[in-house]
C-alpha cells in the first residue's frame, strides 16, 4: 500500500500543477471543454509550454497540464510592461544646449569580426638569389656589406672564368659562321654558366671576348646575403648574394583553427601595428595555407602590405581583424545605444521634440556601426549624442512608476488564468516537500524543474514587483532542495520556501488557497513553517508541538523559520501520531 501511495504521488507531481491536491487556477473545468473553444478563431496554450499553441481544448502533452485559452492582447501587453518606458517632449531651445545628434537607422553591410596577430616577412616574391654555376673568381666587387641599396641594371660584380673564356670564342665563332643552330646551342650554354640575357647582348654586339663576365641587379633591392671578397674563389652551387624587394612584405597572420574555416582569399582585413601608432592598413586575404601547427592549433594565413616608405620591417607583429560573413544588417552608430540594467536602448526621434527610448538587440560590431533588432526598422530617426541626457529624463519617470508598482500590495497585483496557474507551482513544490518527508521518500529534482521554469515566464511581467521577491526566494530555496543531500537540508529547503510564499499565500491569494484546503503550520520549537492539505497535522520537522496559522494572522517575522533551521528539533508534546500522507 505504501509503495502504490508513493507511485501515485510522484506521477501526480509529473503531471499537475498541484500534485497534491490542488488544481490549475483557471476558468476551465478540467476535463471539459468551453463552449467557446469550438469557435476557430479561440486559440489554447499551456501555462508551463506557452510555445505550444493548439486549436482546441485538451491536455499539454509535454506536462499534462489543461490548456488555457491564449490570451493574446493582455498576456503580450503584461509581459513587456517592465521594458517599456516613457516618451517626452523637449523644447527646441534645450534640444540645441543638449547638443543633439540625429541619425538613421540604415541598411549596412559588414560581417563578423575575427582577430588575430601576424608576423611581418620578406615577400619571397621579390627575392633574387644569385649563385655560382661554375668556378670563378671575383674580380671587381661592386656590393660589399648586407643592406647596401641597388638599382635594377646596377652592377653588382664581374667574374673570371675558364668555361667562360672557351664558350664566349666559341659564340663568336658561330655568329661569323652565321649557323643558327650552332648559335642557338652556344648561347644555352652561356646561359647554363649564369650569363644573364644582358651580357650575351652586349657580346653579341662588341663580338669581343670578355675576359671578366659582369653580373647586373635584375631589380630593385636590398643586400641581405653575401659572403664575397675581391678575388675570392667560389666553387660551383656557392651563394654568392641575395637582393630583396621591400617594397612589398608578407604578414603571416596566424588564426585560431575553429575560425580558420571562415577565412578565404579575398577577405578583406584590417591590420595595425603596435610598434606604428596611429597606422591602419587594409588588405586582403591572398593565400590560406592548407595545413595546422599541432603545436599552437594554428593556421597560417598571407597577406601583402604596400611597404613604399620602408616602415614595415620584417620579424615586427601585427594586430590583424578580419571581417568574415559580410552581408546586410540593420545598424546603428555604436554611440547610439544605451546600456540599463541589462537592457539596451536607442532613443528614437519622433518629430516635434518628441523623443522615446526603444529597447533593442544588439548583434555584431564592426567599426562604427553596431548591428540592432527589435523596435527599431531602417529609416527610423535615433538619437546619436545627446540621449544620455534625454534617457535619463525618461528613465527618472519610468523609476516613479516602477516603485509605485513596488509598492503595490500582493492584494492588488492582477494574474491571468495562466499566470496564476504558474505561480501555484512554488506551492505545489512546498507540498511535495513535505510529503518527501513525512512519507519517506528522496526527492526527485526533476519533479521540481517546472517551478524553477516560473521565474523565467513571469519575471519580464512582475519584477518590478513584491512578487518577484517571493519567486527569487522561492526558486533559491527548490534549488537548495534539489541540491540535498540529508532529510536535514531537505527541511530547511523547505522551511525557506515556505517562507517565501507565505506572503503570497496570505496577502495575494488567501481565498483562492483556502477553497484549496491548503493549511499553513509552524513548528512551534523551531518557529520553522510547512505546507499541507488540511486535515491531521503531520510535522516534517519531528514530533514537537505545532499550531496551525489562520490567513488572518500576521505572517513569522520574515527569517525566523531560516534562523532556526538548524536548531534542535524539540521533543514531542503531542500524542505519537501515525507516519504517512493522508490523500
Amino acid at each position: 500500500m505504501k509503495y502504490h501511495r508513493l507511485v501515485i504521488a510522484a506521477f501526480l507531481v509529473m503531471l499537475l500543477p498541484l500534485s497534491s491536491g490542488l488544481p490549475t487556477y483557471a476558468t476551465e473545468t478540467p476535463g471539459s471543454q468551453p463552449s467557446d473553444a469550438k469557435k476557430g478563431d479561440v486559440k489554447w496554450t499551456c501555462p508551463m509550454h506557452p510555445h505550444y499553441i493548439a486549436s482546441e481544448f485538451g491536455a499539454c502533452p509535454i506536462c499534462g497540464m489543461d490548456l488555457v485559452k491564449l490570451e493574446s492582447d493582455g498576456a503580450a501587453e503584461a509581459a513587456s510592461e517592465g521594458q517599456q518606458r516613457t516618451a517626452i517632449v523637449v523644447a527646441p531651445e534645450t534640444l540645441q544646449t543638449m547638443g543633439v545628434r540625429i541619425a538613421k537607422a540604415e541598411q549596412t553591410s559588414f560581417g563578423r569580426i575575427v582577430r588575430s596577430f601576424g608576423r611581418i616577412s620578406e615577400n619571397e616574391r621579390l627575392q633574387t638569389e644569385m649563385s655560382a654555376r661554375t668556378e670563378a673568381w671575383i674580380e671587381d666587387l661592386r656590393i660589399r656589406a648586407i643592406g647596401d641599396a641597388v638599382r635594377k641594371g646596377d652592377l653588382l660584380f664581374t667574374l673570371y672564368a675558364p668555361e667562360f673564356i672557351v664558350s664566349q670564342r666559341d659564340y663568336l665563332e658561330a655568329l661569323s659562321g652565321q649557323s643558327r643552330t650552332r648559335i642557338q646551342s652556344v648561347e644555352t650554354r652561356l646561359k647554363a654558366f649564369g650569363m644573364q640575357k644582358r651580357t650575351i647582348a652586349e657580346l653579341r654586339h662588341s663580338r669581343e671576348v670578355m675576359e671578366f663576365v659582369p653580373f647586373y641587379a635584375d631589380r630593385d633591392g636590398t643586400v641581405t646575403m653575401i659572403d664575397l671578397r675581391p678575388g675570392s674563389y667560389v666553387k660551383r652551387g656557392t651563394i654568392l648574394t641575395r637582393i630583396q624587394d621591400y617594397s612589398q612584405v608578407w604578414l603571416m597572420v596566424s588564426v585560431s583553427e575553429k575560425d580558420l574555416s571562415f577565412i578565404e582569399p579575398g577577405i578583406p582585413a584590417r591590420v595595425t601595428f603596435p610598434n606604428i601608432p596611429g597606422r591602419e592598413v587594409f588588405a586582403k586575404v591572398e593565400y590560406v595555407y592548407p595545413t595546422i601547427d599541432p603545436a599552437t592549433r594554428t593556421g597560417q594565413v598571407r597577406l601583402v602590405l604596400d611597404n613604399k616608405d620602408g616602415q614595415l620591417r620584417p620579424g615586427a607583429y601585427a594586430d590583424v581583424a578580419f571581417e568574415v560573413g559580410t552581408e546586410q544588417r540593420l545598424a546603428v552608430p555604436s554611440e547610439a545605444i544605451l546600456k540599463s540594467g541589462g537592457a539596451r536602448y536607442v532613443v528614437a526621434s519622433l518629430g516635434g521634440g518628441r523623443f522615446e527610448p526603444r529597447t533593442v538587440t544588439t548583434g555584431l560590431i564592426s567599426g562604427r556601426w553596431t548591428e540592432i533588432g527589435g523596435e527599431i526598422e531602417a529609416g527610423d530617426d535615433i538619437v546619436v549624442s545627446g540621449q544620455f541626457l534625454i534617457d535619463s529624463e525618461s528613465a527618472l519617470r519610468e523609476s516613479f512608476r516602477k516603485l509605485e508598482r513596488l509598492q503595490l500590495p500582493l492584494s492588488l497585483l492582477k494574474l491571468d488564468s495562466a499566470q496564476f496557474a504558474m505561480v501555484d507551482h512554488f506551492v505545489d513544490a512546498a507540498l511535495y516537500l513535505h510529503e518527501t518527508l513525512t512519507d519517506g521518500y528522496q526527492v526527485e529534482p526533476k519533479f521540481l524543474d517546472p517551478a524553477i521554469e516560473v521565474k523565467t515566464l513571469l519575471w519580464p511581467a512582475f519584477q518590478h514587483t513584491r512578487l518577484a521577491f517571493v519567486m527569487e526566494d522561492a526558486v533559491k530555496a527548490i534549488r537548495d532542495a534539489q541540491a540535498a543531500k540529508t532529510d536535514s537540508e531537505v527541511k530547511a529547503a523547505l522551511a525557506t520556501l515556505v517562507d517565501a510564499v507565505a506572503p503570497w499565500i496570505r496577502e495575494g491569494a488567501p481565498d483562492h488557497y483556502r477553497e484549496k484546503k491548503i493549511a499553513l503550520w509552524k513548528d512551534d520549537g523551531s518557529a520553522r513553517m510547512w505546507l499541507q492539505l488540511e486535515g491531521r497535522e503531520l510535522n516534517p520537522y519531528g514530533k514537537g508541538s505545532s499550531s496551525m496559522i489562520s490567513y488572518s494572522q500576521p505572517a513569522p517575522e520574515e527569517g525566523a523559520a531560516s534562523a532556526n533551521a538548524a536548531a534542535e528539533e524539540m521533543p514531542s508534546t503531542k500524542p505519537k501520531t501515525m507516519p504517512g500522507h493522508q490523500h
